[in-house]
């Protein structure tokens, strides 16, 4: 658990985090675990002097509660939220769909007022009113089966009943998150009514903003004395500096032996043959352009050492002509930057 140097603070009450850690147990239908105490005490005074603790809990212990309760009794008192990363949904879901529910139910007779929750998670997790509305471009560059793709189903194919589906319940729902969906949907359908952050044209340019769900979502977060988010998140808003997060003085990184493996995969970007390939023939079925390669097949071959000599791009003119050049193309590694963390994290 991180935490930058914040000031000592008094409980909303005389209650200690002990005693709110009892109530809390009981309201759960628990007994006293000495492992929970002694964890929650650690928070406790991390909160309280600043500076990080690593702790290993294993099965049983209870470690929701045992950082839940002094993270809430910490925000309560000094109206600055904490955040919880995790790794998976599971524990999201768990989080904000159980423990902290039940928590705010056990605490509320002690804090006199509900404990304020939220939950933040990418934008392509979230319908895009604006791509349901019909009102965003479609890009046919590149191969329908690579992420981000726009795919056009006729409403009679397997995957146009399930676009069907999903435009029928976004009549409804309150959220637009697809964890709301049941049953759900393959990531191809949900392409076709989201997007992710790059493709996003922004509220100053979006016509329906103030029906975003995504954004409506965030601002209810920043409200909250919680706010459970994942890894991915966590990592691009201290890498990217977007303000997806509020400012806060608590941090819990829960699965935290899965931190780095995500952290890397959230900032990286990577570029393979196979989608430079499709990103080619896809623009050349429009009749525009040529894409050819020195591969007798007419694709790419060979391993990532060997694309500079196998790779031939024909420049993008218009089809039946002979291109006067062929320029080779590089090697493009997977780019990974170094882990710099702000000094807030």
């Amino acid at each position: 658990m991180l935490d930058n140097a914040s000031t000592s603070v008094d409980a909303p009450d005389t209650a200690t985090t002990a005693e709110l850690l009892a109530l809390a147990v009981t309201g759960f239908g628990g007994t006293r675990r000495d492992g929970q105490v002694r964890m929650a005490e650690l928070v406790e005074q991390t909160l309280t002097d600043g500076g990080a603790t690593l702790v290993q809990a294993g099965t049983g212990t209870g470690k929701s509660l045992a950082y839940l309760v002094p993270m809430v009794r910490h925000a309560v008192a000094t109206g600055v939220p904490g955040v919880v990363s995790t790794a998976t949904l599971a524990l999201q879901t768990q989080l904000i769909r159980g423990d902290l529910p039940r928590l705010s139910e056990a605490l509320k007779p002690v804090l006199g007022r509900p404990i304020r929750f939220g939950l933040i998670k990418g934008r392509s997790n979230y319908l895009c009113p604006l791509k349901l509305a019909g009102g965003f471009p479609d890009d046919e560059l590149f191969d329908p089966t690579l992420p981000g793709t726009v795919l056009t189903a006729g409403p009679s194919s397997r995957l146009g009943e399930q676009v069907v589906r999903v435009r029928e319940w976004a009549q409804d729902t309150q959220t637009g998150d697809r964890d709301d969906l049941d049953p759900g949907v393959p990531d191809r359908a949900w392409r076709q009514v989201s997007v992710n952050a790059r493709e996003c044209v922004g509220p100053a340019k979006c016509a329906v903003a103030a029906d975003c769900f995504c954004d409506r979502a965030r601002a209810a977060a920043r409200e909250a004395d919680v706010i459970v988010t994942n890894h991915a998140v966590l990592a691009i808003d201290a890498f990217e500096e977007r303000g997806l997060l509020p400012q806060y003085r608590a941090l819990v990184v829960d699965e935290a032996h899965e931190l780095a493996d995500r952290v890397t995969t959230a900032v990286s970007a990577q570029l393979t043959a196979t989608m430079v390939s499709a990103a080619g023939a896809a623009a050349a079925k429009n009749g525009r352009t040529r894409w050819k390669t020195c591969h007798p097949g007419g694709s790419v071959a060979g391993s990532p050492d060997t694309w500079p000599q196998c790779w031939a791009v024909c420049g993008m003119r218009p089809a039946r002509r002979t291109p006067r050049s062929t320029v080779p193309v590089p090697t493009v590694p997977t780019v990974t930057p170094a882990p710099t963390w702000p000094g807030r994290l």
